[in-house]
């Protein structure tokens, strides 16, 4: 199991990225978003496998970024981002 953090910026006026979303929502196992551009995903996939999901949802212009994240981690978030966090397996 993976933890993915995904974060993007759209630059296509217009488009639907509906898609995109939907694949965020449908393909992992569990999600969390709770800052704005930013997923953060549990799923058996790498982060390479998981980008190539995305990849027919946005344009060329778009920026996208889908890395793993590890425990070693630091912020200021609200308490429940923090538990669902800290109940991951990294």
């Amino acid at each position: 199991m993976a933890v993915l953090l995904v974060t993007y910026e759209f630059k296509t006026a217009g488009k639907d990225y509906s898609a995109f979303f939907e694949t965020l929502k449908n393909t992992p196992q569990k999600w969390w978003h709770y800052l704005e551009n930013v997923w953060i995903v549990e799923t058996d996939l790498s982060a390479d496998a998981f980008a190539k999901k995305l990849y027919p949802h946005f344009s060329q212009d778009d920026r996208v970024l889908v890395t793993r994240i590890t425990s070693d981690q630091q912020g200021w978030l609200q308490k429940e981002a923090w538990e669902w966090l800290n109940n991951r397996k990294y």
